[in-house]
Protein backbone atom coordinates (compact mmCIF):
# COMPACT_ATOMS: atom_id res chain seq x y z
CA UNK A 1 0.00 0.00 0.00
CA UNK A 2 1.29 3.78 -0.88
CA UNK A 3 2.17 5.73 2.42
CA UNK A 4 -0.41 8.27 3.02
CA UNK A 5 0.83 11.47 4.53
CA UNK A 6 -1.26 12.17 7.32
CA UNK A 7 -3.18 15.35 7.20
CA UNK A 8 -2.00 16.48 10.48
CA UNK A 9 1.41 16.42 9.85
CA UNK A 10 2.10 19.64 10.96
CA UNK A 11 0.39 19.11 14.46
CA UNK A 12 2.07 15.73 14.85
CA UNK A 13 5.25 17.14 14.54
CA UNK A 14 4.86 20.29 17.03
CA UNK A 15 3.81 17.13 19.60
CA UNK A 16 6.59 15.32 19.27
CA UNK A 17 9.04 18.47 19.13
CA UNK A 18 6.90 19.52 22.71
CA UNK A 19 7.78 16.42 24.28
CA UNK A 20 11.25 15.69 23.18
CA UNK A 21 12.10 18.83 24.50
CA UNK A 22 10.74 18.36 27.57
CA UNK A 23 11.84 15.07 28.19
CA UNK A 24 15.57 15.80 27.09
CA UNK A 25 15.99 19.63 27.42
CA UNK A 26 15.55 21.70 24.11
CA UNK A 27 19.48 21.83 23.42
CA UNK A 28 19.89 18.12 23.59
CA UNK A 29 17.34 17.45 20.75
CA UNK A 30 18.04 17.26 16.86
CA UNK A 31 15.59 18.41 14.06
CA UNK A 32 16.45 14.67 13.41
CA UNK A 33 15.42 13.57 16.25
CA UNK A 34 12.18 15.40 15.51
CA UNK A 35 11.79 13.94 12.02
CA UNK A 36 12.68 10.63 13.73
CA UNK A 37 9.61 10.28 16.26
CA UNK A 38 7.09 11.30 12.99
CA UNK A 39 8.92 8.86 11.03
CA UNK A 40 9.62 11.48 8.34
CA UNK A 41 13.37 13.22 7.25
CA UNK A 42 15.01 15.94 8.06
CA UNK A 43 15.23 17.82 4.86
CA UNK A 44 11.23 17.03 5.36
CA UNK A 45 10.92 19.27 8.68
CA UNK A 46 11.74 22.35 6.55
CA UNK A 47 8.64 22.56 4.53
CA UNK A 48 6.71 23.02 7.72
CA UNK A 49 9.04 25.06 10.00
CA UNK A 50 11.78 27.01 9.32
CA UNK A 51 14.29 26.03 11.89
CA UNK A 52 14.77 24.37 15.40
CA UNK A 53 14.17 27.82 17.24
CA UNK A 54 10.59 28.35 14.93
CA UNK A 55 9.59 24.80 16.09
CA UNK A 56 9.94 25.80 19.66
CA UNK A 57 8.06 29.25 19.40
CA UNK A 58 5.17 26.64 17.89
CA UNK A 59 5.47 24.21 20.75
CA UNK A 60 5.27 26.65 23.26
CA UNK A 61 2.38 28.80 21.31
CA UNK A 62 0.79 25.55 21.20
CA UNK A 63 0.48 24.66 24.58
CA UNK A 64 -0.66 28.55 25.78
CA UNK A 65 -3.60 28.34 23.35
CA UNK A 66 -5.25 25.53 24.67
CA UNK A 67 -5.10 27.30 27.85
CA UNK A 68 -6.08 30.57 26.12
CA UNK A 69 -9.17 28.78 24.82
CA UNK A 70 -10.62 27.09 28.05
CA UNK A 71 -9.70 30.72 29.50
CA UNK A 72 -11.69 32.57 27.02
CA UNK A 73 -14.35 29.89 26.64
CA UNK A 74 -15.66 30.17 30.22
CA UNK A 75 -18.50 32.14 31.72
CA UNK A 76 -17.30 31.93 35.45
CA UNK A 77 -14.27 31.32 37.53
CA UNK A 78 -15.46 27.53 38.47
CA UNK A 79 -15.79 26.31 34.79
CA UNK A 80 -12.53 27.90 33.81
CA UNK A 81 -10.48 26.49 36.43
CA UNK A 82 -12.43 22.80 35.28
CA UNK A 83 -11.30 23.38 31.90
CA UNK A 84 -7.74 24.31 32.64
CA UNK A 85 -7.65 21.36 34.97
CA UNK A 86 -8.32 19.20 31.71
CA UNK A 87 -6.40 21.09 29.49
CA UNK A 88 -3.36 20.58 32.25
CA UNK A 89 -3.61 16.98 32.35
CA UNK A 90 -4.00 16.41 28.82
CA UNK A 91 -1.01 18.69 28.16
CA UNK A 92 1.45 17.53 30.96
CA UNK A 93 4.42 19.68 29.15
CA UNK A 94 3.08 22.84 29.45
CA UNK A 95 4.93 23.65 32.82
CA UNK A 96 8.25 22.90 31.62
CA UNK A 97 7.85 24.70 28.76
CA UNK A 98 6.66 28.02 30.08
CA UNK A 99 9.26 27.13 32.72
CA UNK A 100 12.23 25.42 31.37
CA UNK A 101 12.03 25.81 27.37
CA UNK A 102 10.65 29.32 26.64
CA UNK A 103 13.62 31.17 27.68
CA UNK A 104 15.53 29.27 25.12
CA UNK A 105 13.63 31.47 22.53
CA UNK A 106 15.33 34.51 20.40
CA UNK A 107 14.41 37.33 23.01
CA UNK A 108 11.61 38.79 20.14
CA UNK A 109 10.22 35.24 20.10
CA UNK A 110 10.40 34.87 23.86
CA UNK A 111 8.60 38.21 24.52
CA UNK A 112 5.77 37.36 21.77
CA UNK A 113 5.15 33.89 23.70
CA UNK A 114 5.03 35.66 27.03
CA UNK A 115 2.69 38.02 25.88
CA UNK A 116 0.73 35.13 24.59
CA UNK A 117 0.83 33.66 27.77
CA UNK A 118 -0.04 37.15 30.05
CA UNK A 119 -3.13 37.67 28.19
CA UNK A 120 -4.56 34.49 29.29
CA UNK A 121 -3.16 35.23 32.82
CA UNK A 122 -5.34 38.62 32.98
CA UNK A 123 -8.29 37.05 31.77
CA UNK A 124 -8.33 34.35 34.60
CA UNK A 125 -7.49 37.26 36.87
CA UNK A 126 -10.53 38.86 35.58
CA UNK A 127 -12.56 35.98 36.51
CA UNK A 128 -11.09 35.46 39.85
CA UNK A 129 -11.97 39.66 40.34
CA UNK A 130 -15.96 39.05 39.79
CA UNK A 131 -15.29 35.72 42.54
CA UNK A 132 -13.93 37.76 44.99
CA UNK A 133 -14.69 41.51 44.86
CA UNK A 134 -12.69 41.82 48.41
CA UNK A 135 -9.08 41.71 46.69
CA UNK A 136 -7.46 44.48 44.92
CA UNK A 137 -6.39 44.05 41.15
CA UNK A 138 -3.01 42.82 42.25
CA UNK A 139 -4.60 40.20 44.50
CA UNK A 140 -6.57 38.68 41.80
CA UNK A 141 -3.17 38.96 39.48
CA UNK A 142 -0.84 36.93 42.19
CA UNK A 143 -3.99 34.57 42.66
CA UNK A 144 -4.05 33.85 38.57
CA UNK A 145 -0.44 33.41 38.64
CA UNK A 146 -0.54 30.95 41.50
CA UNK A 147 -3.03 28.66 39.37
CA UNK A 148 -0.93 28.72 36.61
CA UNK A 149 2.25 26.90 39.05
CA UNK A 150 -0.85 24.51 40.05
CA UNK A 151 -1.61 23.67 36.09
CA UNK A 152 2.15 23.18 35.47
CA UNK A 153 2.79 21.26 38.56
CA UNK A 154 2.08 17.22 36.77
CA UNK A 155 5.08 18.28 34.50
CA UNK A 156 6.85 17.58 37.24
CA UNK A 157 5.55 14.20 38.61
CA UNK A 158 7.44 11.64 36.79
CA UNK A 159 4.56 8.72 37.99
CA UNK A 160 2.30 8.26 35.48
CA UNK A 161 -0.60 9.10 37.62
CA UNK A 162 -4.40 8.29 36.21
CA UNK A 163 -5.60 11.07 34.05
CA UNK A 164 -9.05 10.20 35.79
CA UNK A 165 -7.88 10.68 39.12
CA UNK A 166 -5.35 13.65 38.64
CA UNK A 167 -7.75 15.86 36.98
CA UNK A 168 -9.61 16.14 40.27
CA UNK A 169 -7.15 16.86 42.56
CA UNK A 170 -5.82 19.27 39.97
CA UNK A 171 -9.53 21.12 39.82
CA UNK A 172 -9.78 20.97 43.60
CA UNK A 173 -6.15 22.41 44.24
CA UNK A 174 -6.65 25.35 41.68
CA UNK A 175 -10.15 25.89 43.77
CA UNK A 176 -8.09 26.34 46.66
CA UNK A 177 -5.81 28.77 45.31
CA UNK A 178 -8.69 30.94 44.48
CA UNK A 179 -10.18 30.70 47.98
CA UNK A 180 -6.18 31.39 49.96
CA UNK A 181 -6.42 34.33 52.41
CA UNK A 182 -3.40 36.76 50.96
CA UNK A 183 -4.64 39.70 53.55
CA UNK A 184 -1.54 38.42 55.57
CA UNK A 185 -3.23 38.61 58.90
CA UNK A 186 -0.05 37.28 60.35
CA UNK A 187 1.38 40.89 60.23
CA UNK A 188 4.71 39.85 58.47
CA UNK A 189 6.35 42.32 55.84
CA UNK A 190 7.58 41.43 52.65
CA UNK A 191 10.90 42.54 51.63
CA UNK A 192 11.76 43.30 48.13
CA UNK A 193 14.97 40.64 47.53
CA UNK A 194 18.01 41.45 45.13
CA UNK A 195 18.11 40.18 41.82
CA UNK A 196 20.63 37.22 42.11
CA UNK A 197 22.25 35.65 44.74
CA UNK A 198 25.41 37.73 45.36
CA UNK A 199 25.62 38.77 48.57
CA UNK A 200 24.04 41.89 49.34
CA UNK A 201 26.08 43.45 51.49
CA UNK A 202 28.76 44.35 48.53
CA UNK A 203 31.24 42.36 50.72
CA UNK A 204 33.71 40.65 48.28
CA UNK A 205 34.24 36.66 48.72
CA UNK A 206 37.64 36.23 49.32
CA UNK A 207 38.02 32.75 47.46
CA UNK A 208 37.89 33.31 43.70
CA UNK A 209 36.28 29.28 44.08
CA UNK A 210 33.20 31.05 46.26
CA UNK A 211 32.64 33.91 43.95
CA UNK A 212 32.66 31.93 41.07
CA UNK A 213 30.02 29.38 42.60
CA UNK A 214 28.07 32.29 43.46
CA UNK A 215 28.14 34.01 40.36
CA UNK A 216 27.52 31.13 38.24
CA UNK A 217 24.31 30.14 40.42
CA UNK A 218 22.55 33.59 40.06
CA UNK A 219 23.19 33.71 35.99
CA UNK A 220 22.21 30.06 35.26
CA UNK A 221 18.77 30.64 37.27
CA UNK A 222 18.40 33.99 35.53
CA UNK A 223 19.19 32.69 32.14
CA UNK A 224 20.02 28.87 31.64
CA UNK A 225 23.38 27.09 31.36
CA UNK A 226 23.43 27.36 27.36
CA UNK A 227 23.21 30.94 27.27
CA UNK A 228 26.27 31.30 29.60
CA UNK A 229 29.96 31.23 28.54
CA UNK A 230 32.72 30.35 30.72
CA UNK A 231 34.52 33.80 29.95
CA UNK A 232 31.63 35.47 30.96
CA UNK A 233 31.14 33.88 34.45
CA UNK A 234 35.34 34.44 34.63
CA UNK A 235 34.63 38.27 33.72
CA UNK A 236 32.12 38.54 36.55
CA UNK A 237 34.22 37.64 39.26
CA UNK A 238 37.31 39.52 37.80
CA UNK A 239 39.49 36.65 36.02
CA UNK A 240 39.78 35.21 32.18
CA UNK A 241 37.61 32.80 31.68
CA UNK A 242 40.40 30.36 31.24
CA UNK A 243 41.48 30.77 34.71
CA UNK A 244 37.87 29.38 35.73
CA UNK A 245 39.25 25.95 34.82
CA UNK A 246 41.73 26.05 37.36
CA UNK A 247 38.94 26.10 40.03
CA UNK A 248 36.43 23.73 37.69
CA UNK A 249 37.22 20.96 34.96
CA UNK A 250 34.31 21.90 32.73
CA UNK A 251 31.39 24.28 32.98
CA UNK A 252 29.05 21.32 34.08
CA UNK A 253 31.30 20.78 37.28
CA UNK A 254 30.07 24.22 37.77
CA UNK A 255 26.56 24.17 37.68
CA UNK A 256 26.78 20.55 39.63
CA UNK A 257 28.72 22.40 42.39
CA UNK A 258 26.08 25.25 42.11
CA UNK A 259 22.79 22.99 42.53
CA UNK A 260 24.72 20.37 44.61
CA UNK A 261 25.14 23.17 47.40
CA UNK A 262 21.52 24.08 46.87
CA UNK A 263 20.18 20.36 47.68
CA UNK A 264 22.20 20.11 50.35
CA UNK A 265 20.91 23.73 52.13
CA UNK A 266 17.69 23.20 51.65
CA UNK A 267 17.83 19.52 52.89
CA UNK A 268 20.21 21.33 56.08
CA UNK A 269 17.09 24.26 56.29
CA UNK A 270 14.68 21.29 56.17
CA UNK A 271 16.24 19.20 59.43
CA UNK A 272 16.47 22.40 61.21
CA UNK A 273 13.06 23.16 60.57
CA UNK A 274 11.99 20.28 61.93
CA UNK A 275 14.10 20.13 64.87
CA UNK A 276 12.31 23.10 66.56
CA UNK A 277 8.58 21.64 65.84
CA UNK A 278 6.30 20.23 68.32
CA UNK A 279 3.96 18.47 66.36
CA UNK A 280 3.66 17.95 62.48
CA UNK A 281 0.75 20.62 61.25
CA UNK A 282 3.55 22.82 63.72
CA UNK A 283 6.66 21.79 61.34
CA UNK A 284 4.64 21.98 58.06
CA UNK A 285 3.97 25.39 58.86
CA UNK A 286 7.26 26.17 59.67
CA UNK A 287 8.86 24.57 57.27
CA UNK A 288 6.49 26.15 53.96
CA UNK A 289 7.25 29.54 55.79
CA UNK A 290 11.67 28.45 56.06
CA UNK A 291 11.12 27.52 52.03
CA UNK A 292 9.93 30.24 50.95
CA UNK A 293 11.76 33.31 53.23
CA UNK A 294 14.72 30.95 51.01
CA UNK A 295 13.17 30.99 47.52
CA UNK A 296 12.75 34.80 48.06
CA UNK A 297 16.58 35.35 49.14
CA UNK A 298 18.53 32.87 46.53
CA UNK A 299 15.62 32.91 43.73
CA UNK A 300 17.81 32.01 41.09
CA UNK A 301 19.05 29.30 42.68
CA UNK A 302 15.98 27.63 43.71
CA UNK A 303 15.21 28.41 39.46
CA UNK A 304 18.15 26.41 38.66
CA UNK A 305 17.42 23.58 40.63
CA UNK A 306 14.22 23.18 39.02
CA UNK A 307 15.37 24.29 35.34
CA UNK A 308 19.01 23.55 34.73
CA UNK A 309 19.76 19.60 36.36
CA UNK A 310 19.06 18.30 33.00
CA UNK A 311 21.99 19.48 31.86
CA UNK A 312 24.70 17.58 33.97
CA UNK A 313 26.00 14.71 32.96
CA UNK A 314 24.26 11.62 33.44
CA UNK A 315 25.94 10.19 37.06
CA UNK A 316 25.55 14.13 38.35
CA UNK A 317 22.26 14.54 37.51
CA UNK A 318 21.26 11.29 38.86
CA UNK A 319 22.95 11.89 42.34
CA UNK A 320 20.75 15.50 42.11
CA UNK A 321 17.43 13.85 41.12
CA UNK A 322 18.18 11.28 44.13
CA UNK A 323 19.07 14.48 46.81
CA UNK A 324 15.95 16.55 45.12
CA UNK A 325 13.49 13.29 45.78
CA UNK A 326 14.84 12.67 48.94
CA UNK A 327 13.83 16.05 49.70
CA UNK A 328 10.31 16.51 48.84
CA UNK A 329 9.64 13.18 50.86
CA UNK A 330 10.07 14.55 53.52
CA UNK A 331 7.66 16.94 52.88
CA UNK A 332 5.36 14.36 51.68
CA UNK A 333 6.05 12.22 54.76
CA UNK A 334 5.22 15.35 56.90
CA UNK A 335 2.20 15.92 54.66
CA UNK A 336 0.30 12.69 55.90
CA UNK A 337 1.57 13.35 59.50
CA UNK A 338 -0.45 16.15 59.30
CA UNK A 339 -3.52 15.53 57.47
CA UNK A 340 -3.98 11.66 58.67
CA UNK A 341 -5.62 9.35 56.33
CA UNK A 342 -4.19 11.13 53.36
CA UNK A 343 -2.41 8.34 51.02
CA UNK A 344 0.71 8.81 48.90
CA UNK A 345 0.05 9.66 45.98
CA UNK A 346 -2.71 12.67 46.61
CA UNK A 347 0.06 13.91 48.90
CA UNK A 348 2.69 13.90 46.63
CA UNK A 349 0.34 16.16 44.22
CA UNK A 350 -0.04 18.10 46.55
CA UNK A 351 3.53 18.88 48.22
CA UNK A 352 4.58 19.31 44.38
CA UNK A 353 2.19 21.61 43.47
CA UNK A 354 2.42 23.97 47.14
CA UNK A 355 6.71 23.20 46.07
CA UNK A 356 5.62 24.75 42.37
CA UNK A 357 3.64 27.91 43.58
CA UNK A 358 6.83 29.34 44.90
CA UNK A 359 9.41 28.28 42.91
CA UNK A 360 7.19 29.58 39.95
CA UNK A 361 5.47 32.89 41.69
CA UNK A 362 8.56 33.86 43.39
CA UNK A 363 10.27 35.13 40.29
CA UNK A 364 8.13 36.93 38.85
CA UNK A 365 9.52 40.65 39.02
CA UNK A 366 6.45 42.55 38.64
CA UNK A 367 5.23 40.48 42.23
CA UNK A 368 8.42 40.79 43.68
CA UNK A 369 7.64 44.26 44.97
CA UNK A 370 4.24 43.74 46.71
CA UNK A 371 3.68 44.01 50.39
CA UNK A 372 3.63 40.78 52.76
CA UNK A 373 4.70 38.64 49.27
CA UNK A 374 6.38 35.95 51.64
CA UNK A 375 3.27 35.76 53.50
CA UNK A 376 1.02 35.36 50.89
CA UNK A 377 2.83 33.31 48.96
CA UNK A 378 3.13 31.18 52.57
CA UNK A 379 -0.90 31.64 52.63
CA UNK A 380 -1.34 30.00 48.63
CA UNK A 381 1.22 27.15 49.80
CA UNK A 382 -0.62 26.37 53.03
CA UNK A 383 -4.27 26.33 50.78
CA UNK A 384 -2.93 23.99 48.24
CA UNK A 385 -1.21 21.46 50.84
CA UNK A 386 -4.58 21.89 52.87
CA UNK A 387 -7.03 21.19 49.47
CA UNK A 388 -9.95 19.32 50.62
CA UNK A 389 -10.06 16.17 48.71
Amino acid sequence: MAHTRPRNRRQLIIQAAARLFCERGYHNVGLSDIAAAVDISAPALYRHFRNKEDLLLHAVLDSFDEFEDAVAAAPALDASLQALASVAVRRRDFGLLWQRETRNLPPALRDEALRRFRRTVARLASLVRHSRAELSAADDDLLAWSVCAVLASPSHRSTRTDPVSLEPVIINMARAVTAAPIDATSGRTGVRRPKGDRPASGVRLASRREALVTVATGLFGQRGFHEISVDEIGQAVGIAGPSVYKHFATKSDLLYAALDRGAQSLQLLLTSTLNGAAGPVEALDALLGSYVEFTLTHTSLVTALVTEVIHLPPEQQSTLRRLQHDYVTEWEHLLRAARPGLDAGTAALLTRAALGVVNDVAPIRHLRGRDRFDADLASIGRAVLYTTI
